[in-house]
């Protein structure tokens, strides 16, 4: 007994180190004392309707923990609301910030440009915010979602400007988001050239029609987009790049490392086209009414869901269709299969099937939400930590360029390939190892490149979980892979 408590013992440490349990602290767990400053103004900018608005954020700092030498990672989060509601002192986006600091990010909840020209049309229904959601056009959403990542980048950039006071690496920064949010990140994280861009959408498109009077008291000043229709100025000018124009006097770079993507969507696929690719964590759950899960309309289940008895309602007029979390999940897993440059991502989903009434009944199976804050959040921070760069390794690594293994596919069959894809200069070598420790095979690269094939079948492999460590000149770093039946 005392003989095998030992190989145990042994088994769980070599698993440990082979998959970073320096980790296991900072970046994930809740540990620090923090600090926060509030309202702190990060730039202003001309909204929709022509308005200059002030915008702010709420920042959260470590206070007893010892930061790298080159500082600590930045985690910029992004509160939801439809792009014309919400701010950053929203229950989710509040506690996240909290929390990454507690973790020992410099943490940020930022405000960006809301807001939304309504339709022309009178339509209204006695759904909560359905008459809001009635835009001019489905360009509207787009417009929205450029300017807050316009918005997005100025913040980053005020805040690299202040990395003395904050102590942060602009090395190593994250951007996550719920809903609205989490669109927004994506498009920060991975829209980094103009060409990704549908410029037909931000272009000039001349003056649009005012909104219907029915939008004045339940929408433009409820949630204060306008003091009134009238004062509004109805010109969609041209809205630039899509790095906007906020503090670019700050030209020292920064590199995103990570995204979070709490039920959000993108609008294309701007994935393929990413130079870079930072790691990607994905959370959505099946049933959402609000953002698809796969491809379909924003608002497609809600606005099917209002259109019954008792409601009765039309349809919500001008709604874009967006590639859900899932959609996302199948682009990368495309990309990758066929030999491409795509992120490393996690996937979290529930089985969720509550259908609408069932969810207006019953508010612990809505779709729209975050079925477990603390499993989710602390699945999104594990997967993270694996991609804040270590200091030492900062100057080696080019951008985008992760010292890491991906695999593709995992799970694999006994009998199939598996592509592994990774910094890789000749002489390095690809060591698979068993959960008891032992070399199962190794594989000498024998030029450089980004990727590897290896057949399985050649090397009579098993089923089980087997451990694939890249180690380089400089750096060793190991995924796990597993092996299935046919």
């Amino acid at each position: 007994m005392k003989l095998k408590c030992i190989k145990h013992l042994v088994t769980t440490l070599f698993i440990c180190g082979i998959n970073a349990c320096v980790y296991s602290q900072n970046y994930i767990d809740t540990v620090y004392s923090i600090s926060s400053s509030m309202d702190v103004v990060y730039g202003k900018a001309t909204d929709f309707a022509g308005n200059e608005r002030t915008l702010d954020m709420d920042i959260s700092v470590p206070t007893n923990d010892t930061p790298p030498v080159c500082g600590r990672p930045l985690m910029i989060l992004v509160h939801g609301g439809g792009f014309y509601t919400g701010d950053k002192s929203d229950n989710a986006v509040r506690r996240m910030r909290t929390e990454f600091a507690k973790r020992g990010y410099v943490t940020a909840s930022v405000n960006y440009r809301l807001g939304m020209f309504q339709t022309s049309k009178r339509i209204h229904c006695n759904v909560t915010s359905w008459d809001c959601l009635n835009m001019a056009d489905t360009s509207e959403w787009y417009r929205a979602y450029y300017r807050a990542i316009q918005d997005v980048h100025g913040a980053i950039r005020y805040l690299v400007d202040a990395k003395t006071t904050y102590n942060l690496d602009p090395n190593n920064v994250f951007v996550a988001g719920t809903s609205a949010g989490g669109f927004i990140s994506l498009g920060v994280g991975y829209i980094d050239d103009q060409k990704e861009i549908t410029n037909s959408l931000v272009a000039d498109l001349g003056k649009v029609s005012a909104p219907n009077s029915l939008y004045e008291q339940q929408c433009i000043q409820k949630f204060q987009l306008d003091t009134n229709i009238n004062s509004m100025q109805l010109d969609r000018k041209a809205l630039g790049k899509f790095s906007g124009d906020l503090n670019t006097h700050v030209t020292e770079k920064y590199t995103i490392r990570g995204v979070g993507n709490f039920y959000g969507a993108v609008f294309d696929s701007i994935f393929e086209s990413s130079k870079h690719q930072p790691a990607l964590y994905l959370f959505h759950q099946p049933n959402d009414l609000i953002v698809p899960y796969n491809f379909g309309s924003v608002y497609g289940g809600f606005s099917t869901c209002a259109q019954q008895f008792p409601f009765n309602c039309q349809a919500i007029v001008n709604r874009p269709r967006v590639h859900g979390s899932n959609a996302i999940k199948r682009m990368i897993d495309g990309i990758k299969s066929d030999g491409g440059n795509a992120p490393d991502y996690q996937f979290d989903k529930t089985s969720n099937t509550a259908n609408c009434a069932q969810q207006l009944a019953n508010a612990s199976v809505v779709g729209h939400a975050i079925d477990n804050y603390w499993l989710r959040t602390t699945n999104m921070a594990t997967f993270l930590a694996n991609y804040v760069e270590d200091c030492g390794n900062s100057s080696v690594v080019k951008p985008g360029q992760f010292n890491r293994l991906t695999i593709y596919p995992n799970p694999v069959h006994v009998d199939g390939q598996i592509l592994v894809k990774g910094a890789f200069s000749a002489g390095d070598k690809v060591d698979c190892y068993a959960l008891d420790g032992r070399l199962v095979f190794r594989r000498v690269v024998d030029e450089n490149g980004g990727r590897v094939v290896i057949d399985l079948l050649s090397h009579d492999i098993s089923e089980g979980v087997y451990y694939l460590t890249l180690s380089t000149t400089n750096s060793s770093t190991t995924q796990k892979v597993i092996v299935v039946k046919q």
